[in-house]
């Protein structure tokens, strides 16, 4: 005997396996800055009207009209790339997560942002290189500057204005210790002014 009920249990399971339909055309987008960029605007369009926005961070307004979200994202203080969220509901009461994958680009290239010695090891020396990239607003490294006395380190400018390093090694290696070597360059910008890297001694 022939069911009737055969098809429309199979439209059921397949409708239960396909991808719910995504209420924006974009989640996730990728804001490049250019060196000295004080604000960013990003816009969010969705398949639905919107009708509840929120930013999930201080830095960020958002604001909405129609299927359009605005979102202004205060980057005066960004030295590091970052991603930030904000949230949207549209008609159909769907809410995502809308990503801003905030790219900053580095005034100086660091070759490491740590570097580490094992408890008991030789206590050997190790090199970080510094690089000021074309167009970055920073023109030299004026100094190295260490947050403690566990370390012994020595710079040298390898070509003006373009390349550096520091020379580091531990005094002991005998216990744990933690201690931050401050790079300070010629910027009057904050977050280009100063970059920090974590010398450690770890089990």
């Amino acid at each position: 005997m022939q069911s009737f009920f055969l098809p429309s249990l199979i439209f059921t399971v397949l409708a239960a396996l396909m991808p719910a339909r995504a209420a924006f055309r974009e989640s996730t987008q990728v804001v490049q800055l250019s060196y000295g960029q004080r604000e960013a605007i990003v816009v969010f369009t969705a398949d639905d009207a919107i009708t509840r926005s929120r930013s999930l961070c201080d830095c960020t307004r958002v604001s909405h009209s129609g299927n359009r979200l605005t979102a202004t994202v205060d980057v005066s203080d960004f030295a590091r790339s970052v991603r930030k969220q904000i949230e949207a509901t549209t008609a159909d009461g769907t809410t995502t997560r809308l990503t801003m994958d905030i790219r900053v680009p580095q005034a100086i290239e660091l070759s490491t942002r740590s570097l580490i010695w094992k408890v008991g090891s030789a206590a050997e020396e190790k090199l970080l290189q510094i690089r000021i990239p074309k167009g970055s607003p920073v023109q030299r490294i004026i100094s190295a500057d260490l947050s403690g006395d566990a370390f012994r380190y020595t710079t040298r400018t390898e070509h003006p204005g373009e390349l550096y390093s520091v020379s580091v090694f531990p005094v002991s290696t005998q216990k744990r210790v933690l201690n931050r070597l401050i790079i300070r360059t010629d910027s009057a910008e904050a977050r280009y002014a100063a970059a920090i890297i974590y010398l450690s001694v770890q089990p």
